[in-house]
């Protein structure tokens, strides 16, 4: 069991974010063609000259190529690993407050608990008004269903204008697992 609440918290998305990610992005293929460019400028050197020295610099061209590579592989997983860390804890976090978890990846779109309980009045309400109407197009209606039918909108409608009365205050209560 977990004790719900509601909570004012509201995510915002730093809209430098975007410039910045994509500059990060281009310096990564800058810097990677420029040692692409010197590895391969030194390996045509020591071809041309078949010297030792050649081979060492395009060697040693070669393996800090390899180690931007991998650094570059290493970092983007530590940002993935970061990325979905920070989505579990969104997700708990929106879970004990209350939220419907994130469906789609979007964060910050979930429903309210509130949200939830009033769309499923409406669909109730949905269902008793389709009885109401089937039982009305027959020849010899039950009043019984139709006046249960009725109580249950009346009710349903009550508890959502409550809901909707209440909208200020956190929505407290146990959810059991």
């Amino acid at each position: 069991m977990q004790q719900i609440g509601s909570s004012q918290a509201q995510f915002t998305v730093d809209p430098q974010s975007a410039k910045r990610t994509r500059g990060a992005f281009w310096g990564t293929i800058i810097g990677l063609a420029v040692l692409v460019i010197i590895f391969a400028v030194a390996l045509l050197q020591a071809a041309n000259t078949n010297s030792v020295l050649g081979w060492i610099l395009a060697g040693i061209a070669l393996g800090w190529l390899m180690l931007a590579v991998w650094a570059l592989s290493m970092v983007r997983k530590a940002a993935r690993y970061g990325r979905d860390q920070v989505k579990q804890a969104q997700d708990r976090f929106d879970s004990q407050h209350g939220r419907a978890p994130v469906a789609g990846g979007e964060a910050g779109s979930g429903q309210s608990l509130r949200d939830q309980k009033l769309e499923h009045g409406m669909q109730v309400i949905l269902v008793q008004s389709k009885v109401v109407k089937e039982q009305l197009a027959e020849t010899n209606p039950d009043a019984e269903t139709v006046r249960r039918a009725l109580e249950t909108i009346d009710m349903t409608a009550a508890n959502g204008l409550n809901s909707l009365k209440e909208s200020s205050k956190p929505v407290d209560g146990t959810v059991v697992d």
